[in-house]
């Protein structure tokens, strides 16, 4: 049995390896400076990763769940990944092993199933798991055409791109075409997605067999499986709902429909509990919305040169390999592909931004297509078919390199965490865990990085999450802006314990503050050069 299982060991081996060195790379801990190190292209999401783990590890964020950045309200969004993070450091593993460790058991056994799953779909193939995971690590798009633009043929050629600072294109952050949610990029900014493709091509790995060869299903499973599905609700939202949908598909083509309600029963129960807090908050975001990131008003041309400067030639291998499929591959794709049609006509989220993992998910299906078409390509090995192979392949494979290189040399920004940071310090060991500050809006925020909570935090985590914030918006202005005592009663009242300002003027804090009015009616309680927090 070890003889037979050798390559898949070695190759879980490899995997875990290359995860391990991914994960790493963009997040680690310091405990000589006690200092995060979050490369650049991750420090806008894990602010808030961060400070949900500390809102568990040091703070006192159970149960109901509350954004540290908007306290008062049910959390809406997914938090389990970050929970269990949370709960690992408070029992004593450092923050970046529990926060990389997860990610790097979750990423590898992501690769494994990416590996698995196409041979379950297919033929039980080696080859055709390998180029899966190659075509999933090294996505496809145009990249690669603007890189030898501009780099040129030359001697310092491979010099250019193995020293690469920086992606080449970041759309729509930097108003470029290709996007940079079709990269690995996303994976280390949204580890708790890894979490969640994990459950839901996990579940899919294990129905699948029964599924095309109208097995017989044990009911126990069923159970089992929709209680899994249930918590990928906590998880990721989206991913619960698309899963929902492609199983729904799946057991409709497949005609085992009447199986369906062990499987969603329970995921709708334990869907339920959350439910009612997203339902909380502004809904009006779902919408109509065309060509998801195309150039706005979508024409025909506009939305074909999006997707094709984003998916390279994968937007042609993909349907060629779907039309030499056989009848029940043919079915799967047809199950999939309403997700790509669905990201590109309505905003499914509290931004459109967040479609993106509808087109992740399909672009792992998209390319087991492919994976097959390559394949075919080999079973008449002559120098011509071989050689179109290895041209398709690159063609395939090296905007995804290319990115990759940005990766290994993405700058690493150093935020020093408590006790080196003193006010972390004095904030973690001088305030209850459930103390609410009013505080300046933060990326990395010591307030809520300290394990404790901003009555109003940075905007774009309150927009990502749904939040109708325009009164508690109004609200902190009169809160920072106070000239009399009944201010300090209505900050009470919003259970405010500490009022935090910086001592000089800085650019993104644009209260007027009548300091000395602070001075004479509040407990001065810590001051440095950075902040000053005050006692209500």
């Amino acid at each position: 049995m070890f003889l037979k299982r050798k390559f898949d060991i070695f190759l879980l081996v490899i995997l875990f390896i290359f995860s391990a060195w991914l994960m790493n790379k963009s997040f680690g801990y310091n405990e000589q400076t006690s200092s995060f190190r979050i490369s650049r292209h991750q420090i806008g999401d894990f602010g808030l990763h961060l400070s949900i783990i500390r809102s568990v590890s040091w703070g006192n964020n159970y149960f109901p769940v509350e954004s540290p950045f908007y306290p008062g309200k049910a959390l809406p969004y997914h938090y389990y990944f970050d929970f269990l993070v949370g709960l690992l450091e408070k029992i004593g593993i450092r923050i970046d092993i529990a926060f990389n460790g997860l990610s790097i058991l979750f990423f590898t056994t992501l690769l494994y199933l990416i590996y698995k799953l196409p041979q379950i779909i297919f033929i039980k193939n080696k080859l055709l798991g390998l180029i899966s995971v190659l075509l999933f690590l090294f996505h496809s798009n145009l990249t690669f055409i603007d890189f030898f633009k501009e780099k040129k043929l030359s001697l310092s050629l491979f010099n250019d791109f193995w020293f690469l600072p920086d992606y080449i294109h970041k759309g729509p952050f930097d108003g470029s075409t290709i996007s940079l949610f079709f990269t690995l990029n996303v994976f280390l900014n949204q580890r708790h997605f890894i979490a969640a493709l994990v459950v839901s091509l996990g579940i899919l790995y294990f129905l699948l067999p029964y599924i095309i060869n109208n097995q017989r299903f044990s009911y126990k499973k069923l159970i089992l499986f929709g209680i899994g599905l249930g918590f990928l609700s906590r998880v990721h939202m989206l991913t619960f709902l698309f899963t929902l949908l492609v199983l729904f598909l799946l057991f409709l083509f497949f005609k085992r429909l009447r199986l369906l309600l062990l499987l969603f029963l329970p995921a709708f129960i334990l869907f339920a509990f959350h439910l009612k807090d997203i339902l909380h908050q502004d809904i009006s975001h779902v919408s109509f919305h065309l060509g998801f990131l195309s150039q706005q008003p979508v024409t025909v041309d506009t939305f074909v040169t999006f997707w094709f400067a984003n998916l390279g030639i994968a937007i042609i291998l993909a349907p060629l390999g779907f039309f030499i499929s056989g009848k029940k591959q043919k079915l799967i794709f047809l199950s999939i592909l309403p997700l790509f049609i669905i990201g590109n006509l309505f905003q499914v989220s509290f931004r459109i931004d967040h479609n993106h993992s509808l087109f992740n998910y399909f672009i792992i299906f998209a390319n087991f297509y492919i994976a097959y078409f390559l394949l075919n390509i080999l079973k008449k090995k002559t120098a011509l078919r071989v050689s179109l192979f290895f041209c398709l392949f690159f063609l395939l494979t090296i905007s995804g390199l290319i990115d990759l290189m940005a990766v290994k040399n993405d700058f690493q920004y150093p935020y020093v965490d408590a006790p080196k940071n003193r006010v972390m310090e004095w904030i973690k060991n001088n305030t209850k865990q459930d103390d609410i500050f009013l505080s300046r809006q933060e990326i990395l925020d010591p307030v809520t990085i300290s394990g404790r909570r901003n009555y109003f935090g940075h905007n774009y985590y309150l927009s990502v999450m749904g939040y109708n914030y325009r009164e508690r918006e109004e609200k902190t202005k009169l809160f920072f802006e106070a000239s009399t005592p009944e201010v300090f009663t209505s900050m009470k009242n919003e259970g405010i314990s500490y009022i935090t300002i910086p001592p000089k003027e800085v650019v993104d804090f644009t209260y007027v503050v009548n300091k000395e009015f602070l001075e004479k009616n509040l407990k001065k309680t810590y001051q440095d050069s950075d902040i000053i927090i005050y006692k209500l």
